[in-house]
């Protein structure tokens, strides 16, 4: 009896899993596919508001090291300063990006805040949208997931973009329209080569500095920001 229970119910979780499969695709042939980024780059925020969609975000892979999943780049006045989020690491275990925690032992939130304000404290729409960046690091998310989604939700609207999205529920290999680990740090170079850039006014600097984070171009350029990310594209 209890075999047959067994057997019974694990052909019932091989249904609900190939169940899930098809829901993620159809979620997929409505949407896009990619990871979530911290205050994205504008190479990855011109893939999502250049289509008018829903958004499938990957959050069952495996957490990897050193992407911009945790980090973001901003321009100061001795030029690009790298932000990342310290994150909780179990050693010697691997963890799915859902599961991935905040680290607030460590003190970036005021790290970050002060580097947001030295590097943008003048531009135009400083003042406008400080008080909701303080809002959402007041939060202390507990997951890096909800900590990305809260800035997206932000950005998108700023840039008056609907947010439609879901999160995975499983890791799959897609066909669909899938932009997963496209833009990647280690890729920066491949990305700026395909990234077809609009030069904007920058805080700091004579030469125009492409595909900062998103925090970038609203502080400078604010609701306008969206007629530039219109014009950017990727090859």
């Amino acid at each position: 009896m209890p075999d047959e229970f067994v057997e019974k119910h694990a052909f019932v979780l091989l249904e609900i899993r190939v169940i899930n499969r098809i829901f993620v695709n159809i979620r997929l042939f409505f949407g896009m596919h990619i990871e979530l980024h911290y205050l994205p780059s504008l190479a990855y925020m011109s893939l999502l508001t250049r289509r008018d969609e829903s958004h499938l975000f990957e959050i069952m892979e495996h957490f990897p090291k050193q992407t911009y999943r945790n980090r973001c780049q901003i321009l100061g006045a001795n030029g690009i300063e790298v932000l990342s989020v310290p994150v909780l690491h179990v050693p010697g275990q691997k963890a799915f990006t859902k599961d991935i925690q905040i680290d607030y032992s460590q003190a970036w939130v005021r790290r970050h805040m002060g580097a947001i304000q030295a590097a943008y404290g003048k531009a135009p729409f400083f003042e406008h949208f400080e008080p909701f960046i303080q809002a959402i690091f007041a939060k202390k998310n507990k997951f890096l997931v909800d900590l990305n989604i809260d800035f997206l939700k932000l950005s998108m609207k700023i840039l008056s973009k609907g947010f439609d999205y879901s999160l995975t529920d499983d890791f799959l290999v897609y066909d669909g329209l899938s932009f997963y680990n496209q833009i990647q740090a280690k890729r920066d170079t491949e990305v700026l080569n395909s990234l077809v850039s609009v030069p904007y006014r920058q805080c700091f600097g004579t030469d125009f500095v492409p595909n900062l984070s998103i925090l970038d171009v609203l502080m400078n350029h604010g609701r306008e920001s969206g007629r530039i990310l219109e014009q950017m594209n990727i090859n």
